[in-house]
């Protein structure tokens, strides 16, 4: 009764990892590597992207290909659910490729039901595969190429070396350091037929096919990014400790452990040591694959890292099935021990001995879903749809950050560019394109956030600060939003709206009564002093509306301030010189329903207030329904 419970049982898990993967696909929006996939990968003709994308960011001709092909079947990259449907798809194949492995590996059914499930719910694979990069598709078809490799091995007919030649190639061709998962099935090859000389010549002409795949496209596509430095990588160099205290953490639990607590690693070291204890015990044969899997792409990487600045645990990602096997086929070894000698059934005992690493999966995972800090991506699409509904084409928008998902996301009709381009681009030259876009543009918005390991990373804002006003502060979600404008007013209005007490005209107002994405209200006043005043005054921008309910009082919100926030005082200031004052009044407390907006002057101290021209003592701009009619 056994046999037919456990293809239902691995179907079980199968959908299980696609819920999982698809759970929350798109509540966050594309990342910068994302977002330059789609739009150098997917969105442009595939000559164009191995031409051109290819010199400069070093993939594999299949990847781009893929995803170019994606883009054509989907219809677009509008959609990130979409988009990242085929990380989804290509990453879930490896539920059953982990099933097939540990099942050939061990030749134990219930071995491979527990790789399968570790792998559905493992959640650096979950991770990746809710990324439109190829990390997650490649570690799909190498957990594949891996049984295919093992099923020659173990039997070299003609149809398994046409299957593995097939896969292996098309690993490699998927992400380049698949190479290192085919070098180190020449150890296993070595180790296990070593007596069988004609297998292994052939074996190692295939492999050398394999490599010769990834080195011909590298060196068409990218020979010259290595031999010229001009890819030095942009991650880390080699740092041995970390592939205990880092690797070998995220290949098994993923990036995304709440706080990442010591005894937490110090555990799982010792749980692996456990199992390779009992896997070492059992067979021979198993360790061995195991070990060579794990050690070798991971010397392999350390090497390469000596030159290129790669060193993280993605590009070993094809290492993660040994680690699965470690957890699978330990637990199921220990498993059989234990119900041996208590008499329990096996499957309870392995389903007791895999519940810590489904507790910390699930751990993971949670903390993926729902913790902010482990948020994938910042809110790219908050920042953008405001951008969209805000700027003309008479504005300028410099991206601080040179995010390829800002580009993605923003569709204005203001020119955008990155400001600074680059981490090496200097002070002098940044500072010149600031000055000649304050010349061009009526106003230049500063968004998202410097990089602060980039020398240049303050040169944009300490320059806008001491040139421009800032009429505009706010942020979406963390991403900052500034927009700066002249200090000097050139152009206003001549003839006043109304003046208040002979002191200064109101010429012209702009009320933005959609709320920023912080939650004020935005107005802008353009001013004009008439005479020097005895004492220094302060502006009042109020909204009325009914009665509120709660204090009982028509005021529902307000701003007071001394006139450019104390940056110009009425007692010294220059008559018939025109200035710009903005006003933040807070949203938050206003209901659903009809206000008021008004605006006068006050002497502080007393509080008396300025009259208007019509004998009033604040004046009314304008009425406005919120939230705003559409």
């Amino acid at each position: 009764m056994a046999r037919p419970i456990r293809p239902a049982i691995l179907i079980l898990i199968i959908w299980l990892g696609f819920a999982l993967r698809l759970h929350e696909l798109a509540s966050v929006p594309l990342r910068g590597d994302e977002a330059f996939s789609a739009l150098n990968w997917a969105n442009i003709p595939l000559h164009q992207s191995l031409t051109e994308i290819a010199a400069l960011e070093p993939h594999p001709p299949l990847a781009y290909a893929l995803f170019r092909l994606w883009r054509l079947l989907i219809g677009g990259i509008d959609s990130p659910f979409t988009l990242r449907l085929l990380s989804v798809l290509g990453n879930l194949i490896g539920v059953s490729g982990a099933y097939a492995l540990a099942f050939r590996l061990s030749g134990k059914r219930i071995g491979g039901i527990a790789a399968a499930l570790v792998w559905g719910i493992h959640p650096y694979e979950i991770w990746h595969s809710q990324d439109f990069r190829n990390y997650a598709v490649w570690a799909g078809l190498s957990v594949t190429s891996l049984w295919l490799g093992l099923r020659l091995i173990d039997r070299p007919l003609m149809r398994n070396w046409l299957l593995y030649a097939l896969m292996a190639i098309t690993s490699a061709l998927m992400f380049y350091t698949e190479v290192f998962i085919s070098i180190a099935l020449v150890f296993v090859a070595i180790c296990w037929k070593k007596s069988d000389r004609r297998f292994l010549s052939r074996f190692f002409f295939l492999q050398g096919i394999v490599l010769s795949s990834a080195l011909l496209a590298f060196l068409i596509l990218q020979a010259g990014l290595l031999a010229s430095g001009a890819y030095p990588g942009n991650l880390e160099s080699l740092y041995v400790p970390d592939f205990l205290f880092r690797f070998l953490p995220v290949l098994t639990l993923g990036e995304t452990v709440p706080g990442s607590p010591r005894w937490l690693w110090i555990a799982l070291a010792l749980a692996f040591a456990l199992f390779t204890f009992i896997v070492a015990k059992g067979s021979r044969r198993e360790i061995q694959f195991i070990a060579a899997i794990v050690l070798v792409p991971f010397l392999l990487l350390g090497v390469l890292a000596l030159r290129v600045n790669i060193f993280h645990p993605r590009y070993v990602l094809g290492t993660v099935p040994a680690f699965v096997l470690l957890i699978s086929l330990g637990s199921a070894r220990l498993a059989v021990w234990i119900a041996k000698a208590t008499g329990a059934r096996q499957g309870y005992v392995i389903i007791l001995l895999l519940a810590p690493w489904v507790f910390l999966s699930t751990w993971s995972l949670h903390a993926y879903y729902n913790d902010a800090a482990f948020r994938k991506s910042p809110a790219w699409d908050e920042l953008g749809d405001f951008l969209n509904s805000r700027v003309t084409s008479d504005d300028l928008v410099i991206q601080l950050s040179a995010d390829a998902a800002f580009g993605y996301y923003y569709r204005g009709p203001a020119a955008d560019r990155a400001l600074p381009s680059g981490p090496l681009q200097s002070a002098n030259s940044i500072i010149d394109e600031l000055e000649a876009a304050r010349t061009r543009y009526d106003s230049i918005y500063v968004v998202s956030n410097a990089i602060p390991s980039w020398r240049n990373a303050r040169v944009v804002e300490d320059w806008m600060r001491e040139n421009m006003q800032p009429v505009m502060l706010s942020d979406a979600s963390g991403l900052a939003i500034r927009q700066y404008m002249e200090w000097a007013v050139l152009e206003a209005a001549a003839t006043p709206l109304t003046s208040f007490g002979g002191a200064v005209d109101l010429l012209e107002y702009r009320f933005f009564d959609d709320p920023l994405p912080t939650g004020e209200l935005l107005l802008r006043v353009y001013w004009r002093p008439l005479a020097i005043t005895a004492k220094s005054l302060k502006s009042f921008v109020h909204v009325y509306g009914d009665a509120n309910p709660e204090t009982g009082s028509i005021l529902w919100t307000q701003d007071d301030q001394f006139p450019q926030s104390g940056r110009v005082d009425s007692s010294s200031w220059a008559p018939g010189e025109v200035f710009r004052d903005v006003y933040y009044l807070p949203a938050q407390t206003l209901q659903d329903g009809s206000y008021e907006l008004r605006l006068g002057w006050y002497e502080p101290v007393s509080g008396d207030r300025l009259l208007t021209d019509a004998g009033s003592d604040s004046f009314l701009l304008q009425g406005f329904d919120y939230p705003p009619k559409p």
